[in-house]
């Protein structure tokens, strides 16, 4: 070696630290999810508009339809957009993280929703989750988590939003095409041929609105559950 080169030191970083911190990222990654998901877009956007509590009003909820019933649709359709993208950006966040960790997806998307169904910053009460399920469910069908085709891996999104949408328009029960809706998200994603991960999302998804609606569930049976009244009727 010529005596003018400067001798440049070799530092080598220890591969069960890397593999620590990849593991920290992950759990990271999984808190972060949850966090987001239980952000409660409801309560604050009624908190703005009318300075009240939301969960003193209507049903108590603090999801998109009791956000409409009493704040109006502007709010809602507010509230909902805002609760689907609580959903996708976990998902969008892990695919261009840890594209093939597919277990770690199954983690990332069940605690966005659990986020939103027992939200810590409302003393884990309140959430119904339907919208922030559905943002997972885009997640999983908009991005390459397998190879199949882009137009097959999407169908569940479509197949899911007009299963709830022609319930709803059919009952005006909110409730019922969401409790439906959820049903068919394991099923969709198995016969769309998606990965065996969103499937088990899917089932999550469907346990998780199940709980969540456990009260809508016995006022369906006893036929008490309320409609969605389109606007001057």
């Amino acid at each position: 070696m010529n005596a003018n080169q400067a001798v440049i030191p070799q530092f080598k970083i220890p591969v069960k630290k890397i593999q620590m911190h990849i593991v920290i990222y992950k759990i990271l990654l999984v808190i972060g999810s949850y966090l987001l998901g239980a952000v409660p877009v409801g309560y604050l956007i009624y908190k703005l508009k009318s300075g009240g509590d939301i969960r003193n009003e209507g049903s108590g909820n603090v999801g998109g339809t009791n956000v409409t019933r009493t704040a109006g649709a502007f709010a809602g359709v507010l509230t909902i957009v805002l609760d689907v993208i609580k959903g996708l950006i976990p998902v969008l966040a892990l695919y261009y993280l840890f594209p093939r960790d597919l277990i770690l997806l199954v983690f990332v998307g069940v605690a966005a929703v659990l986020g939103h169904d027992f939200p810590v910053y409302l003393k884990f009460k309140v959430g119904k989750g339907i919208s922030t399920s559905f943002g997972v469910i885009i997640g999983l069908s908009s991005f390459a988590f397998n190879d199949t085709s882009t137009w097959l891996r999407i169908l569940p999104i479509f197949i899911i939003f007009f299963t709830w949408g022609i319930v709803f328009l059919a009952s005006r029960i909110v409730s019922l095409g969401s409790l439906i809706a959820a049903g068919l998200s394991g099923p969709a994603f198995y016969f769309t041929k998606n990965t065996m991960q969103a499937v088990i999302i899917g089932i999550f998804i469907f346990i998780l609105t199940a709980i969540a609606h456990r009260d809508n569930i016995k006022r369906l049976i006893r036929k008490e559950e309320k409609k969605l009244k389109r606007k001057g009727s």
